[in-house]
């Protein structure tokens, strides 16, 4: 049978008026007027089908049915206070920006294009971004969101979906490919070539450079300092520079899209993944199909 309740407002004036001992004081304590009060009784009473008060000249006392329905009466309070507070923290999680990490924009599927999207058909979300050559730890709360390529994901605590694969060969300058038999091939030691890599990659080269950032690699290279390894998507798109060779046997990485889980929580991080995932594949496909093997 269907319930006849419906207003959580009728049991916190009866709330009130069992607190308050009388529909007058209740009246004052809610900020409403004495009839309202009245009427608010009489609607629970008539859905609960109990009488709940006596009227008597000393007030409103209450019936044995109002006594033995307080305790129930409390948890739903309770319950909404409850649910007014989760509101508010969701509110105030809301307001929180994105902090979205990634080694940079063109090389992980144009993550700048699609966020100003996303902001566009959500305006109340805010973006930070922390581009950054190391992972960040999202399980320290370092960021929220995480483009990264890797062959997989160990950390099964963190929330993963494989967006596409990124093609990597090397590039060197055309004033240093002018001047210098370029490598024909990938191999362990590159020739004679001077190899110019981020810190964190592991090699067993001898002449490497080492460098902090990928705009430091990219400089090298641009200015005739050796060659290094970028995305076919990067590389290719750079006027100043030409492939070495194409992308070798095994040099394609997986790009994931990875959520921390406490971010996971928060509803606009989820529908901005949701968002995202699709068309960060989409323009990698793209940028890989403009950029074949010549």
């Amino acid at each position: 049978m269907q319930s006849r309740f419906r207003d959580w407002g009728d049991v916190r004036v009866f709330l009130a008026v069992m607190r308050e001992g009388s529909t007058l004081a209740a009246s004052r304590y809610l900020g409403l007027n004495q009839t309202t009060v009245s009427r608010r009784i009489d609607v629970l009473e008539h859905a609960l089908g109990v009488t709940l008060f006596e009227r008597t000249a000393r007030g409103a006392e209450p019936t044995e049915h109002a006594l033995n329905l307080l305790a129930s009466a409390e948890a739903l309070e309770t319950a909404a206070h409850s649910l007014e507070a989760e509101a508010a923290a969701e509110r105030v999680s809301s307001s929180k920006p994105i902090r979205v990490t990634a080694v940079g924009d063109k090389s992980v599927g144009n993550i700048g294009a699609i966020v100003a999207q996303f902001v566009e058909e959500n305006p109340g979300v805010s973006f930070e971004f922390i581009f950054s050559e190391n992972p960040l730890d999202l399980m320290k709360g370092e960021a929220d969101v995480a483009l990264r390529m890797a062959s997989e994901i160990s950390d099964d605590r963190l929330i993963a979906r494989r967006v596409g694969v990124t093609q990597w060969t090397y590039y060197a300058s055309r004033a240093y490919a002018a001047k210098t038999t370029l490598p024909a091939e990938f191999s362990d030691d590159m020739e004679a070539h001077r190899v110019h890599l981020l810190h964190h990659f592991r090699s067993k080269r001898r002449n490497v450079v080492r460098c902090a950032t990928v705009n430091d690699l990219m400089m090298a290279v641009e200015t005739g300092q050796g060659i290094a390894p970028f995305p076919v998507t990067v590389g290719d798109a750079n006027p100043n520079l030409v492939r070495c060779f194409n992308p070798p046997p095994g040099s394609d990485l997986q790009l994931w899209l990875i959520v921390s889980p406490t971010a996971h929580k928060r509803p606009e991080v989820r529908r901005f993944t949701a968002f995202a995932a699709p068309r960060i594949a989409s323009n990698l496909r793209h940028s890989n199909e403009q950029h074949p093997d010549p």
